[in-house]
């Protein structure tokens, strides 16, 4: 006869009672057995798994970090484009490709500030800056912005010229935001040439590059590509379009060659719109930094410094190569007071510039004339007459108010602005470009927007409208050289 469920109930809590007691062990409860037991590695499992791919990855992937540019959004920045970039040394400097930081510089992003950020693999983010570029190498530098004097870990640097077909390569890099991606291969080829079109839409030709298997995507661009042994032998540049396994790379080779014989000379510092700009040039001679030449009318001239001068210190940071130059330089605030100590014959010099930006600077240099924007607060009456000059010849029943314009601060001697006849109190209103077979008029309203002209334009001329007073002139104005005087 079976018994009814009540009398079941001792029955069942001795059972568990029983079950618990067999569980507990002298030092309590134990965790119950998977049903999947894992067998734990042991030292000589390790040793088999410690491949020369691993060890090389645990060597270097500290040194690459991933590059964003970033556009002022209205709640948080948006990320306008991304890269990859290998850090050089404990200091912060890091280099990456010119087109992963173009559209960073004052090259075409008129009125868009994107600022770049370097986030490294512990999940650091730092600000960086473009120290200088190389536009024919797809080459540029960049300064982290480190804090508290922290460090960072370089890459070791190995030789591209020894490099041997099939041997096995790395790549690391951020293909498509997945930051410190590593991927394998073997060098395929040596002297490959392709055509790729630039951030600009034109066409780009590279030579003497490595050919590789390893997965190279993009976002891959200006990372790292390492031998067996986590040496850095070449930069990440390219995919082949429309192709399979297909990537290439600057050898190191010719990094290095390009770092010494043209990234750390002044004629390469790079000209983002918003930094500092002293409007001098430097060269490295005999272990010093030498003035070899100085803009009339630049915060350099203005502050007494000559060319054959001896640049010591920048701020309150030493200067003993034309590199520290640009990195200290980062220090400097537009307008702002800047101590700089010059070694001038025997004796030491103490000098204070106000840099100006490297806009101002680009429009100095290009033309001999200072401008200054003007909006409605700061002189309603020739904002108006301006826009009336603009729009005068259009036919247009109604316009609506230009939201500045340029007005001529300073001219200086000798320079294509006097040439031209402009004087200071002249707001220069619009340009005449030339599209196909058509002229059309173009209104000036700011700096970046004269500067950007100015750029487009160098060693040409250009055709520009003025305003002085009630009177409208036009006038051709010639354009220096972008490397000209």
């Amino acid at each position: 006869m079976t018994p009814p469920p009540c009398s079941r109930l001792p029955l069942l809590a001795a059972l568990l009672l029983a079950a618990v007691a067999a569980a507990q062990g002298p030092e309590g409860l134990r965790a119950r057995g998977s049903v999947l037991p894992v067998v734990e590695t042991d030292a000589s499992d390790r040793d088999l798994r410690m491949t020369p791919v691993v060890r090389a990855v645990q060597r270097a992937a500290d040194s690459v970090v991933s590059i964003y540019l970033q556009a002022p959004g209205r709640r948080a920045p948006i990320t306008a484009g991304q890269g990859s970039g290998v850090i050089l040394d404990d200091s912060g400097l890091a280099i990456t490709n010119w087109h992963v930081v173009a559209r960073a510089l004052d090259s075409g992003e008129r009125g868009v500030t994107l600022g770049v950020e370097a986030r490294l693999r512990d999940g650091r983010v730092r600000k960086a800056q473009v120290l200088s570029t190389s536009r024919r190498h797809d080459l540029a530098l960049l300064q982290l912005r480190l804090e508290n004097g922290e460090k960072v870990k370089p890459v070791e640097i190995g030789r591209s010229s020894d490099l041997m077909i099939g041997e096995t390569l790395l790549a690391i890099g951020n293909p498509q935001g997945h930051a410190n991606t590593v991927t394998s291969g073997v060098l395929s080829a040596i002297g490959r040439e392709i055509r790729v079109s630039g951030p600009d839409g034109s066409e780009l030709a590279f030579d003497n590059l490595l050919q590789t298997d390893a997965a190279i995507n993009q976002g891959n661009s200006g990372g790292a590509l390492l031998d067996i042994t986590g040496k850095l032998v070449g930069i990440n540049n390219a995919v082949a379009a429309n192709a399979e396994n297909i990537g290439f790379a600057i050898p190191m080779d010719v990094v290095r060659e390009v770092f010494e014989k043209e990234l750390v000379q002044s004629s390469s510092f790079a000209t983002a719109a918003d930094s500092a700009w002293l409007g001098i040039e430097v060269a490295d001679r005999e272990g010093r930094v030498v003035v070899s030449d100085v803009l009339r009318g630049g915060p350099a001239e203005k502050a007494g410094i000559a060319a054959g001068d001896v640049i010591v210190k920048l701020g309150d940071q030493p200067v003993r190569s034309g590199l520290d130059y640009q990195r200290h330089l980062i220090d400097a605030r537009v307008a702002q007071p800047f101590p700089i100590l010059v070694r001038r014959g025997d004796a030491e010099v103490r000098l204070v510039a106000a840099p100006t930006s490297a806009t101002v600077g680009a429009i100095l240099r290009f033309v001999g004339a200072e401008f200054e924007e003007v909006d409605a607060r700061a002189d309603a009456e020739l904002l108006r007459k301006a826009t009336l000059a603009v729009y005068r010849r259009s036919g247009l029943g109604r316009v609506v108010m230009l939201p500045s314009t340029l007005r001529v601060a300073a001219v200086l001697p000798g320079s294509p602005a006097e040439a031209l006849g402009l004087r200071a109190g002249d707001a220069l209103v619009s340009v005449s470009l030339v599209a196909g077979y058509r002229e059309r008029e173009q209104p000036v309203l700011s700096l970046r927007d004269l500067a950007f002209v100015l750029q487009q334009h160098a060693g040409r001329s250009l055709r520009v409208n003025v305003l002085r007073d009630d009177d409208e002139l036009v006038g051709t104005l010639d354009v220096r050289p972008a490397n000209g005087r």
